[in-house]
């Protein structure tokens, strides 16, 4: 088996060597919690390097993962035990691109089906599936056609 954080997380699925995956995955360049639910296929591109992961996120089958995502709380400020984020869902066949963020600020944010996330794009709305999101902060600019 390749050392990659793809292979690493597949690991967390075996309790008695998901502590030790995770520490690989943190050797690796990048933050993602035991706690994170992975769906099949989950690809994490270039290994994820500089990326991190909110340990209540779930994550769908077939979503490819870029180099320096971050998927977490935007309302860093807060008093942790007032943080009003529960994670995010990324639905499956998502795609969020290197330096891409996904910041939540209250109940839970989601990235619908087939969306694409752009490049550095700072995403603090849920999306419809399909869409394409990019810009300071994230804006709508365009549809993935069926079957693409």
């Amino acid at each position: 088996m390749i050392i990659s954080v793809t292979n690493m997380t597949k690991l967390y699925k075996i309790p008695i060597i998901k502590h030790v995956a995770k520490r690989i995955n943190l050797l690796l360049g990048c933050d993602i919690p035991t706690t994170v639910t992975l769906g099949n296929n989950v690809e994490f591109i270039h290994n994820m390097v500089g990326g991190a992961i909110h340990q209540s996120s779930i994550i769908g089958d077939n979503v490819r993962i870029f180099q320096g995502v971050t998927i977490g709380i935007g309302r860093v400020y807060s008093e942790p035990d007032k943080k009003k984020c529960e994670g995010c869902i990324i639905e499956d066949g998502a795609v969020l691109c290197a330096g891409a963020k996904i910041l939540c600020n209250e109940g839970r944010l989601v990235v619908g089906r087939k969306s694409v996330i752009a490049a550095n794009a700072v995403l603090l709305n849920s999306t419809g599936p399909g869409e394409i999101w990019g810009g300071v902060p994230a804006k709508l600019i365009g549809h993935i056609e069926e079957g693409e």
